[in-house]
Parts: structure tokens; sequence; C-alpha cells
């Protein structure tokens, strides 16, 4: 506490941002919700297709082309100047003329209807007099037929802006039969689809930024004040169809590679020098879930001490779901469980593996009342009888996330030397079986 005392100010530096962790943890979020991003892609893509299908509306395009004439008489350059003046002057009027709803009212009462079902524009093409109209509806033959009614009734509603104009039709679309707006169903499902990916891209982005969690060494002193004794790398190896592991992770499995021993042997040297300056030999080991690796790490560990020639017992307080004895391939039999409830005594449970050079004490028959059992003085007094004889005694626990059994040990771990052992003395056999037992040589 005394370092966030007195006149000291925290002042928490804005962390830069690492871009390869940034992008590495968007590949971990990627590879987890791979699926996610695959459904938003085809969502975005049916969607876009779908929304697309419902709304569409086909529209058709009608046109006319004449040309525009006045009813003066002059030479050529004057009229062909005054026509194409007039064109271009109708051009300017027609916006106009279509606000101002005479023109529309004209058609609609020709045609025989309330309202024009359709838009009307116009065009002139540049330096010339040949004028343009065109008619877009979603009924084509209604387009057709506002197009017919606007050449015959336009020069007339015309007049009072620009004088006694002519029309002289040269070309038309006649009834449309194609929609001018058809649509590419395979490029919008495509747009869809980058629109889902974009998506799901920025949901790994806030994954991988949101994500609180411990994904490196110097996590461990950040977000929890601890540090991190060890890195060790995951181990992937085969199973048989029954689901179990073709062989065990184990540091005496030539198969493994160095990087775990290697590991190992680093976690192996920092416990030894923790322990030596705490005063402390049980160690307790135990992971948030299930299948991450807690087991196979404790006996690794107690492995790795008892190659150093240190003496061990591993015992297996994992009294649900106990596995220590198969992960080394030893004889089932009476265990932790019944030493604690009374059913066996400590010259019976305990078992020396010869290929591992250990001493351990199984879990014996599973429980579902772990936490009760292991929160008893009889397990005190069995820690206190088994820490004289051994340099190190390893706790495999179970997972601290899902159950209470790990918490309610942990207290247990320092229990003292001096404690006595009323119910549960320390067998002459047992001490007798340690001095016995060949040390194994230093690596």
């Amino acid at each position: 506490m005394s370092e966030y005392s007195g006149t000291h100010k925290e002042e928490e530096a804005v962390e830069p941002i690492d871009l390869m962790h940034l992008l590495g943890g968007m590949w971990k979020a990627f590879c987890r919700y791979f699926w996610l991003v695959l459904l938003l892609a085809v969502l975005g893509a049916g969607g876009l297709a779908l929304r697309t299908y419902l709304t569409y509306t086909p529209q058709y395009t009608a046109y006319a082309t004449f040309t525009v004439t006045s009813s003066s008489q002059g030479t050529y350059s004057t009229s062909n100047y005054y026509n194409t003046a007039t064109a271009s002057q109708l051009e300017t009027t027609f916006p106009y003329l279509l606000t101002s709803g005479s023109l529309s009212r004209i058609v609609a009462e020709d045609l025989g209807v309330t309202a024009l079902n359709g838009t009307i524009t116009a065009s002139v093409m540049a330096n010339t007099n040949l004028f343009t109209i065109e008619v877009r509806s979603s009924d084509p033959q209604a387009a057709y037929d506002i197009v017919q009614s606007l050449i015959e009734n336009y020069p007339q509603v015309a007049e009072q802006v620009v004088g006694i104009t002519e029309l002289e039709l040269l070309d038309e679309s006649g009834i449309p039969t194609v929609p001018t707006n058809t649509v590419n169903y395979v490029n919008t499902a495509v747009r869809g689809a980058l629109l889902g990916l974009i998506v799901g891209v920025a949901i790994l982005f806030l994954i991988a930024v949101s994500r609180q969690t411990i994904q490196r060494e110097s996590d461990f002193k950040k977000r929890l004040n601890i540090e991190c004794m060890a890195s060790i790398p995951q181990i992937s190896v085969k199973r048989r169809a029954k689901g179990k592991t073709q062989a065990m992770v184990s540091i005496y499995n030539p198969h493994i590679s160095q990087g775990f021993l290697d590991a190992i042997r680093v976690l192996r040297t920092r416990i030894e020098r923790d322990a030596r300056e705490r005063g402390r030999k049980v160690l307790l080991v135990t992971s948030a879930a299930p299948g991450e690796g807690k087991s196979t790490l404790a006996a690794n560990i107690a492995m790795s001490l008892a190659m150093d020639g240190r003496k061990v017992l591993l015992m297996d307080c994992d009294l649900r779901n106990p596995t220590v004895h198969e992960m080394l391939q030893l004889q089932p039999g009476k265990g932790v469980y019944e030493l604690l409830t009374g059913e066996a005594k400590l010259d019976e449970v305990f078992q020396y593996d010869k290929a591992h050079r250990l001493y351990v004490l199984p879990g014996g028959k599973p429980c579902s009342n772990a936490s009760e059992i292991l929160d008893s003085r009889q397990m005190r007094e069995l820690l206190s009888s088994v820490k004289p004889l051994v340099d190190y005694v390893i706790l495999d626990t179970a997972p601290v996330g899902m159950i209470t059994d790990t918490a309610v040990l942990a207290p247990w771990r320092t229990a003292p030397s001096s404690w006595s052992s009323r119910t549960m003395p320390r067998p002459a056999t047992f001490r007798r079986r340690w001095s016995s037992s060949p040390r194994a040589a230093s690596t």
C-alpha cells in the first residue's frame, strides 16, 4: 500500500497501440468468430438483394425528337438562328411550364386521367433546333401516351412564352418494352456481402480492442499486479478414438518440443527460488476452466523438480474428476478421498512412480462433496503429515472459476509442519520408503 500513499500521484499514461498485437488479436477473434463474419456476409448479400427485389419498380422511358420551326418567314440563316434560339428558349421555359401545372392539366385532360403517371423532361441538342421530350413511367403504355399528348399540346402552351412554333417529329420510341432501370442482382449481392464483411471486421476490431484479458506476460503486471513466472507454450497432440491422448504431454516424451522443455525448466528454477525466499514447499496448481492443462502442468512441475533431485509428492486434489493416475499411467485405487474420509490409511494410498521418480497420492473415487472434504481438519493434518517428509508438495486442484474446491483448499497449503496429527499419524513405512527410494540425478 505504501507505493500508493503520500504525495505520489498516479498518472495513467496512454498506452500506444501495438499494431501487430492488435492484428494478432483480430486474427484470434476471427479464428474464434469466423462463423459470425461469414454469417454477416451472407446476411448482407441476401438482405440487400432481397431489399432490392422488394423495392424494385421497373421504369420505362418513351421519347420523341423533333425540330422546332417558326411560322415567320425570312432568310435561311435568320430562320435557322431563330429556330435554334427558340428551341433553347423552350428548354429553359419547359420546367416552368411543367411546374405551373398548365401543361400537365392539359395533358391529363387529354388522356382522361386526374394525374400523370410519369416524369417529363426535355432537352435541346447544343447549337441545333433539335428538341427531345422524354417521359419515364412504370407503365410503358402511359409513358408513350403522355409523349404523344405532349407533342400535340405543347406548342399551344408554349405560344404564350416564345410565340407560334411548329414541331416536326423526327423520331419516337414507340411503346417501350425494356425497362431503363435494369437491376443486376449479382452485383447487388456482392455489395451486400462486402458491407457484411466490413461490419464483421469492425466487430473483430472492437473485440480485439476491448478484450481485457491476459494475452502477454506483461498483462499480468498491468492487469493483476502480479509477476508472471513463466509462459508455457501450447502443445497439440493426436487423440485416439476414445478421446484419450496418444502420448502424455511430458518432459519425458521425446516428441515434445524443446520450447516446452525449456519453459518447464525456467518455471522450475523460479519456483525453487521463490520457495527458498518465502520458506514454502506446497504448490497449488489450478486453472480458470476445465481443459486448460492444469493437471498436465502440475505433473510436469513435479517431474521437473524430481529430475533436479528433489523429493516431490504429487497430490490429486481434484476429487470431482481425479485424473493424475491416468496421466501417469498408474493403477487406479484408493486415494485422497478415501484417506480423508477414513476409509484408508496413508500407507495404503500413496504410490511411487518409478518412471517419473515421483510419489503420488491419487484422487481416489470421484465425489460430489469435494468442498466439504477438502475444507476439513483431516486435510490440514494430511498436509502437516507429509510436508516434513518431502521437499515439495504439488496439489493438482479443481478449476477455480467453476467451483469452490480450490478456494477452500488454498489457505491450507501454508499449514505449519508443527501441527500434530491425532487421527492420521505419519507412518513409519512411509518414511522408510522415502529414505530407500532412489534420488534422481540432477539435470
